[in-house]
């Protein structure tokens, strides 16, 4: 009889194609061949407001068991309120304290600190689900190991608490204001094991949680199948027409918003290149006046097999993100052959360019103009060189044969 093991996510399923949960769902799938694997989630597929999408109970995905539990609705209201004050406490705590500043810098830091409830910022933030916690906590001994995404959200961080022992954290932790919040230290230290997706980001963990040097810890990432892609149809709206390609959520905090105003300068500024476009693939956030206009394109979410197309097609995928720990869609893009314009502020963006030796990154609108007109213009020969360098790099560094080892290694050591 194999061995049973959790793997717990804030959000499951089908129609989330990208981020942690996409994460979740392929491992969950690898790790399947070895060990009865179940999924405890909720019932949401909005992270924003968390609503109850799906119903309650268990389920079956490409034979996995998920099973279900209700959470409640986000009060934005209050996060937004919160969010406020998250950023005000980041603002003060992160500035150097000096002789000049020292009174009243020290003062806002106190009253930051009073101002925010960190118990408080879990809840709202959701997704808030005490059955879900419940569950864990009547049915630990069930589990050889419960495997916990992500650092940010409620069931990681409670959940962790009632089976710290049986405990794998996969934080996907990036710098970003929130993963300075002083409650989180709780979470990297309950964890029995944390299994980060680079390099860059366990530096960072264990920069701003030291306690996590003495924590079990192994670099696994996400694998990629080696396959080629069959051509599919394109959509009628660009048979015919060059574009650039972003995936995933069309939120401001993704750099989408830089993104747009970018693109939008570079069409206004170079007239030459006035067939262009920009292809936007996920859900958008964004206010409707940002994205409009005859050179974007937004098609929504789109299934895997479309989005394969869409990319495959491309001239280029670009990611403005300054805060990833992975990136699926980009080593997605890379084992596909296409190139990819990466925010050089993001340090796990910038390393799968300069590690491959391929693709472009942009700091400013400057050199984000360049990037598209290199490879607007760019030679067949040149293009294929470049993307055999990025697929080597995603089959050497991602081979799902290593990672699962390694969990494996992780699981029988609990």
């Amino acid at each position: 009889m194999r061995d049973k093991i959790a793997i717990v996510v804030q959000r499951y399923g089908l129609e989330i194609n990208g981020g942690a949960e996409l994460h979740a769902r392929l491992l969950a799938e690898k790790l399947s061949t070895i060990y009865d694997v179940e999924v405890i989630t909720t019932c949401a597929i909005d992270h924003e407001s968390w609503d109850n999408h799906y119903s309650g109970g268990t389920e079956v995905i490409n034979n996995i068991k998920v099973r279900r539990f209700k959470n409640l609705k986000k009060d934005l209201n209050k996060f937004n309120q919160l969010k406020r004050s998250l950023y005000e406490l980041y603002k003060y705590k992160n500035r150097k304290l000096h002789i000049f500043n020292f009174p009243y810098l020290y003062y806002r830091r106190k009253q930051s600190q009073k101002a925010f409830n960190f118990n408080e910022w879990l809840e709202v933030q959701g997704p808030f689900s005490s059955d879900l916690i419940n569950f864990i906590k009547d049915k630990k001994r069930d589990y050889k190991a419960f495997i916990f995404f992500t650092y940010l959200y409620y069931p990681a961080n409670i959940g962790i608490q009632e089976v710290a022992e049986k405990s794998i954290l996969i934080p996907t932790a990036h710098d970003e204001p929130q993963f300075y919040l002083d409650g989180y230290a709780h979470l990297f230290s309950s964890a029995k094991c944390i299994i980060y997706n680079t390099q860059i980001e366990k530096d960072l963990v264990e920069r701003v949680y030291p306690q996590t040097k003495r924590t079990k810890s192994e670099i696994a990432g996400i694998g990629f199948d080696d396959y080629n892609l069959t051509m599919g149809t394109l959509p009628e709206n660009l048979h015919s027409k060059k574009y650039f390609i972003y995936v995933g959520r069309i939120v401001e905090d993704k750099g989408c918003v830089m993104m747009i105003e970018y693109f939008n300068h570079f069409k206004k500024t170079h007239p030459e290149y006035k067939d262009i476009k920009l292809v936007l693939v996920g859900k958008n956030s964004l206010d409707e006046k940002i994205t409009s206009g005859e050179d974007i394109i937004l098609t929504g979410f789109v299934d895997e097999s479309l989005k394969n197309i869409l990319l495959t097609n491309a001239s280029a995928l670009i990611m403005p993100s300054f805060y990833e720990s992975l990136s699926l869609i980009t080593l997605e893009a890379m084992l596909l052959k296409i190139p990819v314009i990466v925010n050089k502020n993001c340090q796990v963006l910038y390393s799968h360019i300069k590690k491959s030796e391929s693709g472009k990154s942009f700091t400013d609108i400057t050199e984000f103009s360049q990037a598209l007109i290199f490879y607007i213009n760019q030679n067949q020969n040149n293009l294929i060189l470049e993307g055999n360098k990025a697929r080597e790099y995603v089959l050497k560094n991602y081979s799902w044969n290593t990672i699962i080892n390694k969990f494996n290694s992780a699981i029988k050591s609990l």
